[in-house]
């Protein structure tokens, strides 16, 4: 009887044993899916967030603050495959704590995406996240999720490395990132903040502007094809993969880019197709490569999603020959990087130096009235066609005539401010006014008023 009691004491203690640590799994790990459950604020594939069951950032704050609480060498093992490089790091992890003003912009199947100040400049902050289609995959495959978010973290720290070692003026800035573990691994990164790249602004831009986007675009794919690396692909080639910071466009997504033209036995092997532009590329098997596989691809992309139609909407007509070469470059693969930087780098030249301008013969200029040292800023103003800003109406020029000659061709406009201020291909920029009065004066600008006969 005694051996009895013992062996059911024995029992019951296991049982409240074992009952006791469920409860302590059960607390950590869902103390552990809270602490990740960062807010999307909003997403495109489909995830549901009850918004008013929790304070929208302050999750996110709390996994910041996690971020100084343990020592970063508790990383390295996690860090070491994918080499970072510290020494261009200029932000760390007590850097990303003290920043304010975070605010979300956006999510992807990997990353959440915020903007955020530190003295006196705005960043983006990009860190895992929690509800993003590659944890949710990985979860739904019978993966704990400790293990799914590790293998996203991973991925992010992926992109810090090859974002520092893609080094190039159209490609998105690292300054500062941060690791640290903590059960599971915190990742921070801390970039550029650029504005969304979207069609409907890139069409109201002027064509100089642009310009400037296909040939930042151009750029980049010659960097693509020739770098230290081989050739690089951008197999999620969209636009929604690009930003403008200060009116440069710069690639800020490097999670699927591509490293070497592909192996191959036959020219089959080699074919690319765009089902949904019925277009095809043939490209050859040279030594077991599918050489020009990865050029060929991003041109075909890039004139599609960017130049084909930036280029030839408000061309200047001597401009437009040269310009309908680049287009067919693009958009039929007849050209490589290198010959289409060649005409990018001609256009902008011929554009800066005026001389797609065509002048023959002596010119007979417009008798304007020059009143020296004159400004009408913010009055008379008119929205126009070809402005470089959203409000009124500021044209680059070449010199003095081709100004004339534009507010010729404008009823509305009755006088132009010239400046001494230049646009990015060196162009002088003026402002069409559409009424003379009260000028302010002003040592940097002169007015010219048209004549009235």
């Amino acid at each position: 009887m005694t051996k009895y009691r013992m062996e059911t004491r024995v029992f019951l203690l296991a049982i409240i044993v074992i009952f006791i640590n469920v409860l302590i799994l059960h607390k950590t790990f869902s103390g552990l899916e809270r602490e990740n459950m960062i807010d999307p604020g909003g997403t495109n594939h489909g995830h549901s967030v009850n918004f008013h069951s929790m304070d929208k950032y302050s999750i996110f704050e709390s996994r910041l603050r996690k971020l100084t609480e343990v020592s970063i060498d508790r990383s390295v093992h996690l860090e070491h495959l994918y080499p970072l490089s510290r020494d261009s790091a200029t932000l760390g992890c007590q850097d990303i704590v003290r920043m304010t003003n975070y605010r979300f912009l956006a999510t992807g199947w990997t990353k959440a995406v915020y903007s955020a100040s530190y003295k006196n400049k705005t960043y983006a902050v990009k860190t895992v996240f929690p509800q993003g289609r590659d944890i949710s995959s990985c979860s739904e495959e019978g993966y704990l999720y400790d293990k799914c978010f590790y293998k996203a973290a991973k991925k992010l720290i992926k992109e810090i490395s090859l974002l520092q070692k893609l080094s190039h003026p159209n490609i998105i800035q690292v300054f500062g990132f941060c690791i640290t573990s903590d059960n599971l691994f915190d990742v921070s990164m801390v970039t550029e903040l650029g504005d969304p790249v979207e069609l409907i602004r890139l069409l109201q831009m002027s064509w100089e502007d642009r310009l400037k986007v296909a040939y930042d675009i151009t750029k980049l794919l010659y960097f693509m094809s020739h770098n230290q690396f081989g050739t690089i692909s951008i197999n999620d080639f969209r636009r929604q993969q690009f930003v403008r910071v200060n009116g440069q466009i710069k690639l800020s997504d490097v999670d699927d880019i591509g490293f070497g033209d592909p192996i191959c036995q036959t020219d089959d092997d080699c074919a690319v197709n765009f089902p949904n532009v019925n277009f095809s590329l043939r490209i050859s098997c040279q030594n077991l490569k599918c050489v020009g596989h990865n050029e060929k691809k991003n041109i075909f992309n890039a004139g599609r999603h960017f130049t084909t139609f930036l280029l030839p909407h408000g061309v200047p007509i001597g401009l437009q020959p040269i310009v309908d070469r680049v287009v067919h470059g693009f958009s039929n693969v007849t050209m490589n990087t290198k010959q289409l930087l060649h005409l990018m780098d001609k256009i902008v030249l011929m554009y800066g130096s005026g001389s797609y301008l065509n002048r023959t013969g002596t010119h007979i200029k417009v008798l304007y009235n020059k009143i020296p040292y004159q400004d009408l800023p913010g009055i008379y103003d008119y929205p126009c066609r070809l402005s470089l800003t959203g409000s009124g109406c500021t044209v680059s020029v070449f010199d003095l005539q081709e100004a004339e000659a534009l507010c010729n061709a404008d009823e509305q406009c009755l006088a132009f401010v010239f400046s001494n201020k230049q646009s990015w291909t060196g162009r002088t920029l003026i402002h069409m006014k559409s009424g003379i009065g009260n000028m302010n004066p002003n040592r940097n600008t002169n007015l010219y008023v048209k004549p009235t006969s």
